[in-house]
């Protein structure tokens, strides 16, 4: 094997939701921290921006440092730790921002240099000093609508945040023109790259290994030292954000999405997605866009996510798909096809696998009778109720309970 560096490993196993939460979405956050952070690999990309301090941030394995002014593009295939100098305090602001994966690098062709500069650049900057104050303005200006998740001020924030990556792209792509600044680094790092430059094509372990001169099992692990994770787990990983972060557009179908993101059969693209995400890829499109959260303004179809919000909030009454077009103003035949277009399934079939998934929390935390659970949330007979869960589940309701208290 090339005598490639050696990369810094991480100390245990990566968590996620440290930064990423569904109520995060396009809202500034502030850290201060006087201790190490824990590895994290979160399934979005973030901007975080040094406001004061000094430390340094390991990503992949390799160890950049921080102080005041540095700017981060961080990306889900990005494995990192965070520490402050030690004794001191090390505060920094940052956004989840989905929205370059998901629809400037995620959706063009990676053909495009500045979107391969992006890749291929170091994820961290130091901004010059004359210009610390126009990023600090320009957080203060994306903070003033931290609360507001209309659709225009989704387009204000990534308007303000589109303007503080410019001065992240820009000193991509003139590093870009000078060097390649990439040559000197491990070999988990150079892999990760070429995973998330080529997760579309038909990739294998030992394909990989031999663009880098060294064997799978070399290959794997030194992925796994830089992520915990070995390529096949890195590349499903990378597929799954692709597919997830792109569903919060309209005009992209799922099966569209099933063989952009790399894979070659349904029942594959839908094994993986539920094994990464806990759901079946229509379902977590439908969770995720009846939350609305920073990504309202985004979504192209705003009936839609009028429709899903208007199911959540009534679930437990007797509600029909006329009921749901006629509350929007629109025809039923319109809205069915909406849904099956969307999410592969009916009005109907969303309504239902709506009350089952409140019944589960039922099941889980209270005592109540399966009948009361059924009216609860919305079922007229608990013998419907039992059905319609066994279809979702596998289950019944009974054995559901029963599995999950005697956990």
């Amino acid at each position: 094997m090339k005598n490639w560096p050696t990369a810094k490993s991480i100390s245990e196993t990566p968590i996620s939701g440290v930064f990423v939460a569904p109520d995060k979405y396009l809202r500034l956050q502030h850290f201060s921290i006087t201790e190490p952070m824990p590895p994290i690999s979160e399934d979005e990309s973030i901007v975080f921006f040094v406001t004061s301090g000094e430390g340094r941030i390991t990503i992949n394995g390799v160890e950049f440092p921080l102080s005041t002014g540095s700017l981060c593009w961080l990306q889900s295939y990005h494995t990192y730790t965070i520490e402050p100098t030690f004794g001191s305090t090390l505060e920094f602001a940052l956004c989840v921002y989905d929205y370059p994966l998901s629809s400037y690098l995620v959706m063009r062709p990676m053909t495009n240099p500045v979107s391969r500069a992006i890749m291929q650049a170091m994820p961290v900057i130091n901004i010059r000093e004359d210009k610390v104050d126009i990023i600090l303005r320009l957080l203060g200006e994306f903070e003033a609508e931290n609360d507001n998740y209309s659709r225009g001020s989704s387009t204000i924030k990534v308007a303000v945040l589109g303007q503080i990556v410019f001065f992240f792209i820009n000193d991509c792509v003139k590093r870009a023109k000078r060097h390649d600044p990439a040559s000197v680094m491990p070999l988990g790092w150079h892999a990760t790259l070429y995973i998330a430059e080529h997760y579309r094509e038909q990739l294998t372990s030992e394909g990989v290994a031999a663009e880098f001169g060294c064997t799978a099992a070399e290959l794997n692990r030194e992925l796994r030292r830089i992520s915990g994770r070995d390529f096949q787990q890195s590349l499903d990983r990378m597929r799954i954000n692709i597919a997830s972060g792109a569903m919060f557009f309209e005009d992209v179908s799922l099966s569209y999405l099933l063989s952009y993101s790399g894979f070659t059969t349904e029942a594959s693209f839908y094994r993986v997605f539920k094994k990464y995400k806990g759901m079946a890829p229509n379902e977590y499109r439908i969770q995720r866009l009846q939350g609305g959260h920073g990504y309202f303004g985004m979504v192209g179809n705003k009936t839609i996510i009028s429709a899903l919000n208007y199911i959540q909030l009534n679930y437990a009454q007797p509600i029909t798909q006329k009921q749901v077009a006629s509350e929007l103003y629109i025809s039923e035949t319109l809205l069915s096809d909406k849904f099956r277009e969307l999410f592969g399934m009916s009005v109907r079939h969303v309504i239902m696998l709506s009350r089952v998934r409140h019944s589960e929390a039922m099941l889980i935390n209270t005592d109540l009778p399966l009948l009361d659970i059924a009216m609860g949330v919305g079922f007229n007979s608990a013998k419907v109720f039992t059905r319609a869960f066994r279809s979702v589940n596998g289950m019944t309701p009974t054995e559901f309970r029963y599995e999950k208290r005697s956990k």
